[in-house]
């Protein structure tokens, strides 16, 4: 029993040390580095404008609640879902800010997530249906075609990196769906997206607190 849990492990180190040579030479661990960089630093400028904002302005919950005012929770919710199946329309991150007004915001937030989930899926199904058509398949090939690059060469973890920092993921389950990869696994991967919301909402909720 010991030799087979040695084996295996050995197995599995021997696996990572390949996709781990694999990815400084692709440049993922670059690209990821750039990504974070890029995240640290949109966070901290939202930080400074939501503080300023504070200051001069007045609660920034109150403020995005009056913007969608006009409109009921399900229409936000409906417009968030498109939002997140066409191309990232609109920052998430505004929506998120809408739901701290909620008397349970985190609740709030965890429903954003899964209609930002379940944009990436219809975003991925309808990319699965672009792949039949050749015009509109070249053309998407050619406008994005860094990300079709990127989901070649790292598969999931683009995926993943995508779910997780400030990348398109409409865009990047859009790829998906077209390249076909598989649904399953593209599902898998794309599950970092929820705890992106909830990253993302603990610390702009205690910015604007």
């Amino acid at each position: 029993m010991r030799a087979k849990f040695l084996d295996k492990m050995n197995r599995m180190w021997h696996r990572s040390n390949i996709y781990h040579i694999y990815f400084r030479r692709s440049g993922f661990y670059t690209f990821l580095g750039k990504n974070s960089i890029k995240m640290g630093s949109l966070l901290v400028l939202f930080a400074i404008a939501l503080l300023l904002f504070q200051h001069f302005v007045g609660d920034v919950g109150e403020f995005f609640s009056s913007i969608f005012s006009s409109m009921s929770t399900m229409g936000v919710f409906i417009l968030f879902y498109i939002s997140e199946t066409i191309l990232g329309m609109i920052p998430p991150d505004f929506f998120i800010l809408w739901a701290k007004n909620f008397e349970s915001p985190f609740e709030m937030v965890g429903i954003l997530a899964l209609i930002s989930y379940g944009g990436g899926i219809t975003a991925y199904i309808i990319g699965r249906r672009i792949s039949y058509t050749k015009k509109v398949n070249h053309y998407l090939n050619t406008k994005f075609k860094a990300q079709f690059e990127f989901l070649n060469k790292w598969g999931g973890f683009f995926v993943l990196i995508a779910a997780l920092l400030p990348l398109p993921f409409a865009i990047a389950s859009l790829v998906a769906g077209i390249v076909r990869f598989p649904f399953f696994r593209y599902l898998f991967f794309g599950l970092a997206r929820l705890l992106r919301f909830y990253i993302y909402a603990a610390a702009l909720f205690q910015i604007g607190s």
